[in-house]
This record gives structure tokens, sequence and C-alpha cells, in this order.
């Protein structure tokens, strides 16, 4: 532990001093066991001083006091001294530093995400008002010309502009005009791509919203979490919207064969349940892959079922699929040969049960399919980008929702295999794999 001695006296000859000062350590150059000293002169009172000398321990201080040298310099020291120097030895029992790095690189995450605060409404503003999709050519143009292509205000467009390209969302070219890059392209006017963003800025906002951040505080003194039902209406659609890219990239292509047999049962004509479905996106694209099966979506959530049945009915899909209002622990029909949960269990107040109510309506060889978060066990392991977004998702919507459910097991969007295995084995399922993943999602296969 590191040691302090401070040495405190008053003397009329500073210069003296300062002399004996050099001396001392002209002489113990490679003795002395000090590594670090400062002196201070009283501003109210210039004869008083006061010496702070830093050693790495109270023996290494010890050994510095006994050398011939010190000792010299200490009798003239008291020479030059009104009265006797007083000593104090101190362990230290806290030391703080600043680091000015690393200040400074801590304000710049402040000021990353104070503009990323600003940038989120402006990027739904922006999709709504079409200002993307109309730089989706990626001409360069100008503020002008792209409010002239939107109908909107030449100064209001002029600023959002700037913002956008001082984020890196737009490209400023160096005659002053503004273009879409072929990336920025996909990830701001492709609303098909897996890599589409401009969803999440919208999901994210709404779960922000101001009436949901008050009853989110108040989970937070009094518990009892924040019900799905409970966000604001703008949140459901654009939850369908963040989720539906990933599925229509990896669902039918990845996801399901990766499961043992299952892909062959819905060819043949099976059975499949999507449990937690929202507006139904995932449940909709297995009944378009495989028209032989039928497909049924459930949700506690009334309205999103609605939606789901409106958009099913526009895309002719007939009676391969039902959609259902039922929750996780309850739903009917079956058995099934395949019953999914696409990033939604860990929503769910009591997994367990969910998950044992499945098992009692799987088919003989039937398979549970658990699409949730890409995550690591170690807390550690997770401080990265993607999991600080599933983090804000999951202290926004994920663990308010499922305290606001009987059990309230909070599992959290960040849960990891270790958690959801446990949670498996406590439902009965004897085996458990993690059949295959991608950055974003890890799909496992249970089965009794």
């Amino acid at each position: 532990m590191t040691f302090m001695q401070v040495i405190e006296y008053e003397t009329t000859d500073e210069d003296r001093v300062d002399r004996l000062m050099d001396e001392w350590l002209r002489i113990t150059e490679g003795k002395r066991t000090a590594h670090h000293a400062m002196m201070g002169k009283d501003r109210e009172k210039p004869s008083h001083f006061m010496q702070i000398v830093e050693f790495p321990s109270y023996e290494e201080a010890m050994r510095n006091s006994d050398l011939p040298e010190t000792r010299h310099i200490a009798e003239e020291m008291r020479e030059a001294c009104v009265g006797e120097p007083r000593f104090v030895n101190l362990d230290v029992t806290r030391d703080e530093v600043v680091d000015e790095d690393a200040m400074e690189s801590l304000l710049g995450k402040v000021l990353t995400d104070l503009g990323a605060v600003t940038v989120a409404p402006m990027m739904v503003i922006g999709e709504r008002l079409g200002l993307f999709t109309a730089m989706a050519d990626g001409a360069p143009l100008t503020s002008a010309d792209l409010a002239t292509r939107t109908g909107t205000q030449e100064r209001n467009v002029r600023e959002w502009l700037a913002l956008m390209a001082a984020s890196g969302y737009i490209t400023l070219d160096p005659d002053g005009r503004f273009r879409l890059s072929p990336e920025q392209v996909i990830v701001f006017t492709q609303q098909d791509s897996p890599y589409y963003a401009p969803s999440g800025f919208q999901l994210f906002s709404a779960a922000g919203s101001m009436e949901t951040r008050d009853k989110l505080e108040q989970a937070f003194v009094k518990g009892g979490g924040v019900g799905w039902e409970e966000h604001h209406a703008e949140l459901f659609p654009n939850v369908g919207r963040f989720f539906r890219t990933g599925y229509a990239a990896f669902l039918v292509d990845q996801w399901l064969p990766a499961l043992d047999g299952v892909v062959d049962r819905l060819r043949t004509g099976g059975t499949a349940a999507d449990v937690g479905c929202g507006l139904g996106y995932s449940t909709m694209m297995m009944a378009k892959a495989f028209p032989k099966s039928h497909f049924v979506g459930f949700d506690y959530h009334g309205p999103s079922i609605d939606e789901a049945r409106r958009l099913a009915k526009a895309d002719h899909l007939g009676k391969r699929v039902d959609f259902e209002v039922a929750g996780s622990a309850d739903f009917g029909g079956g058995p099934y040969d395949l019953i999914a949960f696409f990033d939604c269990l860990h929503d769910m107040g009591d997994p367990v049960g969910a998950l044992s109510h499945c098992r009692a309506r799987l088919t003989d060889g039937g398979v549970v399919m658990l699409v949730e978060p890409n995550a690591a066990d170690d807390l550690a392991d997770n401080m990265n980008p993607l999991s600080r977004a599933f983090y804000g998702g999951s202290s926004l919507i994920c663990v308010p929702a499922s305290q606001a459910q009987p059990v309230g097991r909070a599992m959290g969007a960040q849960a990891g295999e270790a958690r959801t295995r446990e949670v498996a084995a406590e439902a009965g399922f004897a085996h458990f794999r993690r059949a295959t993943e991608t950055p974003f999602n890890i799909v496992y296969e249970l089965r009794s």
C-alpha cells in the first residue's frame, strides 16, 4: 500500500530550503526510495510550508530516512526552520487520480450519445417524409433539390441534411451537395434489407416516449413493471418492421433447415404455432414457404392480432394461416410439429410455464424453436455496441413487460444460452441444442 510522509514547517529563508532540497536530490540519486514529492506554500501565511513525499511503503520511507544523506540534509533543514518541523506518517487508504485521457474519452462518448439523442427523432421524421427515399438514386443534390422532391421546407431540410452528414448517415461532397453512398442507400432506404436502420430508431423512439418514461419511472420505484399493451401505439408496428427484415433473410433459408427434420415435416403438410407472433410477419413467411402446412399465430395483444389478420388477408394466404388472441401458456390447437418463439420468450413473465405448455402440445418428435437475441453468458463479454442496443431495449421493454405478468422472471434480452437452457430444463425438455446463429440471434432447438 502506498505510504505518504507529510512534513510541515516554517521558515523565513525559503531560498535556503530550496537549495537544500536540490542538494538532497543530487546526493541521493539512485539511493532514495521516494517516488513522488511535492512542496506547497500557505497563501495566508507565506512562511508556512508543507512537503508531501510518497513512498511505496512505510518500510521504504524508513529506509529513506535512514540514509546518511537524508540525515545530513535534515539537520541543516532544522537550522533553516523556525521551530521544529512536524512529521505526519500516513497510510494511504484511498487514492483517486483523474486520468485526463480517460476523461476526454468519456466525454467523447457522452457527446456521441448526445448527438444520437438528437438524431433519433430527426431520423424518424426523415423516414416518414421520404427524405432518405428521395435520395435513393445516390445522385448528389442540394437542400433545395431535396425539398423540391419531397414537398418540404428548404431551410428545415438543409439543417436535417447537415445533421445526417455530421452523423455519417449522409455523404457531404466537396462541392457542398449531399448524396447517399451505396452502403447508406441499403441501410436507410431498402426496407427489405436486414441492414435497414430507420425502423430501429422508430422502435426506440416509441418505447422511450414521454408517457412510457413516466410509467417506467414508477415501475423502478414501486415495481410491477410496464405491460406490453401499456406502450405507445407506434411501438407495435415498428417492432414488427424492425424484426421482419432479419426474419426474411434467415428464417426460411437458415433457421428452419438447422432444426432436425422440421423442414421435411413442413414440406409434406405439418402444423406449426408461432407464439408471441405480434403482427405475424414470421408466421406468414413460414406459411408462404410451406403451402402444404398450416400455421397459427398467437399473441395476447388483440390489436396486433387484428393487424396480423388484415395483413394475411391482403397477402391472400387463405386457410394456410390463422391468428388468435391467446397467451403463451394457454394457447390451444395442435398437436404441433413446430412451436416457435421469435425474440419473445425472454419477455414472458413465466417462460417455464410457457415452455411446459408447449411440451403438452407437440407431436411425437415435435420441436420448439427459440429465436433469442445473441448474447454471451458473462456480462463482461456483452460490453459491445450490439449488446448495448439490446440492453437498451430490454430496459425499456422486455424486463418491465415480464415484471408486469405473473411470476415476472424477467430474463432480459441478453439472457444468454446458460439461462435459456436452465429455463428449458425446468420446463422438462431433455434435449437443448444451439442449432445456428447470426450476429443478431441465436436459434435453439428443444425436444422432450
